[in-house]
Formats: C-alpha cells, structure tokens, sequence
C-alpha cells in the first residue's frame, strides 16, 4: 500500500463545486484504476481527465479504459483529449453506464452535457457495487 500512497501524493485530485464532489487527474493516472477507486471513494460523482493521448499509444486504450472507468466506478467521466496530427482525439463525457453522452473525434470544440446525478444515485442503488467495496 505504500507505492499507492507515493503515487497519489499527499492529497487525491478531488474538489467541490456547488455541493458536488468531483475528481480530477491526468493521461498517464487512466492506467491505474486504483486512482479513480480512491476518487470514488472520497466522493466523486464526476471524474475529469485531461490528456495527450497519441495515436499510436491510445487509440484502443484510450476509449475502452475511460469507458472502464466510467462503468467501474459508476460515475461521469468526462474525458477530455487532444486532437490533431498525431493525437488521439475523442474528447467525450461518459455516463456511470459506459454510454458515451457526447463526444469530439478529430475536430476542436468544446462539449456540454447535462447530467443527472438523481439518476446516477439510484443506479448505484440498483447496482450497489461500490458499497461492497472492502
């Protein structure tokens, strides 16, 4: 458990807004689930992720680990990627569910959606995953 705690720092990437309780971290932290599960765990309802994912390093890991996330951890995972020559592209925000919302493949621009968190916490009543956590 040590190496967890050096790699998370003194504190996890996590903030309020509006009474809500958001995460953030960055490319390279999309490989280590742990990271989200500790976000999770202090709260976080939305996840964002900047990146610079490539091309050649992303485009399969890219879409299906931030799906994963999303789905495992049962939050909004708003994915937010570089685009042009060489980048992966596909800015999208996530549902709790894996459903894509709304996504940027290869072009500039900026995406909104509503999300509704109501909807979220009687998912997670359904599937009460998170709360069988150990």
């Amino acid at each position: 458990m040590k190496q967890l705690e050096l790699y998370l720092g003194e504190k996890n990437g996590i903030f309020e807004l509006d009474g809500v309780k958001m995460g953030v971290g960055i490319c390279f932290d999309l490989r280590y689930p742990e990271y989200f599960r500790e976000l999770i765990k202090e709260g976080a309802k939305i996840i964002f992720l900047p990146s610079h994912y490539r091309k050649a390093t992303g485009e399969l890991a890219w879409n299906i680990l931030t799906k994963a996330r999303a789905i495992e951890n049962q939050v909004y995972f708003c994915a937010c990627n570089q685009t042009g020559e060489g980048n992966c592209g596909n800015t999208q925000i996530i549902s709790y569910n894996g459903e894509i919302m709304s996504i940027i493949e290869t072009e500039e621009g900026i995406i909104t959606q509503e999300l509704d968190l109501e909807k979220q916490s009687d998912y997670r009543q359904q599937f009460p995953v998170l709360e069988q956590m150990k």
